[in-house]
């Protein structure tokens, strides 16, 4: 789906993040029943969130490589838009201007994921459409030699259906354009988490690990 040596590069990157992010569930997954725990919600919350970034991380590695199925991209939709709504009611609830920038963050990174899942087959037509184009003409090369002078006609018209065959597989304007506004959001939500280990003065494993995740979605956004 994504070209060398790209795939490589959002593949690494997203292992990290899904490494980080399974650690962490590992780690602090007790916290949430532990009755000495200063705020259970803040908690789940974080489990959430981490959770989220696991599931997408796992997802976009099989996007680099392979083309889901619609069962698998719907279920991903679904799973995406849930995890948004429950992350848009704890924005709500929590208290502090940092927290509630951090968590819309999260949800500008899985609207960007909705759309990208979403959006595939407008996004990758010109890929699709080039390798088909390419496939029909090294098969059809004899074919046409054989008949070169008999079937004049027939190649014009053969041509003019390619070319309106590629120009429908052309990702539309409007696409390109929502496509552009997601990895603009996506780079945003990575420059704030960026902020954040500036501010702190040291890196932060799981700061790093979310500001990787945005970079990651808009370098996929960008080359899809």
């Amino acid at each position: 789906m994504i070209s060398f040596p790209w795939s490589l590069l959002l593949t690494a990157a997203f292992a990290f993040t899904g490494l980080v992010c399974l650690i962490h569930l590992g780690r602090h997954w007790s916290e949430t029943r532990s009755r000495t725990c200063p705020d259970v919600g803040a908690a789940r919350m974080d489990l959430v969130v981490h959770g989220n970034h696991l599931v997408m991380s796992i997802g976009m590695i099989a996007m680099v490589w392979v083309s889901t199925g619609t069962l698998a991209t719907w279920a991903q939709v679904a799973f995406f838009t849930i995890l948004a709504v429950v992350m848009m009611i704890g924005a709500i609830r929590i208290e502090g201007r940092t927290p509630k920038i951090s968590l819309a963050s999260h949800i500008v990174l899985n609207a960007a994921m909705v759309w990208m899942l979403l959006a595939m087959p407008l996004l990758m037509a010109h890929q699709m459409n080039s390798g088909a184009h390419g496939d029909g003409h090294a098969g059809g090369g004899s074919h046409d030699a054989g008949h070169h002078g008999d079937h004049g006609d027939h190649d014009h018209g053969h041509s003019g259906g390619s070319d309106m065959a590629q120009a429908m597989a052309q990702t539309p304007d409007w696409a390109t354009a929502v496509n552009w506004v997601a990895i603009a959001l996506s780079a945003l939500a990575a420059v704030w988490w960026l902020t954040l280990i500036v501010r702190s003065r040291r890196i932060g494993i799981h700061t790093l690990c979310h500001a990787v995740m945005g970079l990651g979605m808009a370098g996929m956004l960008a080359l899809m």
